[in-house]
């Protein structure tokens, strides 16, 4: 009996670690889409509604970057095709004057 509930301790110590962690990713997710979106404003002046749309297509592509990023040598189809999706969401999103300065500041 002892040891059943020794394991489902530790067992319930892994879940809650496992939801720790995967709430401690998202919150950096949020920080860096956030961040990016912001300094992005800084360069290119864009309204708040479109702000909330590029932190969207940024966390959209963090969330996605963190899921292949342990292993960008094997996964780099998959890096290809995010940067892809990121750069199209951005041409969605911003005037054509403000997706050239975009490209410009995603050159450098």
């Amino acid at each position: 009996m002892k040891k059943i509930i020794t394991l489902c301790l530790f067992m319930g110590t892994l879940l809650f670690g496992a939801g720790n962690l995967a709430a401690q990713n998202t919150i950096e997710i949020n920080k860096i889409a956030s961040e990016k979106a912001e300094s992005l404003r800084k360069v290119i002046k864009f309204d708040t509604d479109t702000l909330e749309e590029v932190y969207q297509a940024y966390k959209d592509y963090e969330t996605k970057y963190q899921a292949i990023s342990s292993d960008l040598k094997a996964n780099w189809e998959a890096k290809v095709k995010i940067d892809k999706e990121l750069d199209q969401s951005m041409k969605n999103l911003l005037t054509e004057d403000q997706y050239f300065q975009y490209k410009n500041l995603s050159a450098n």
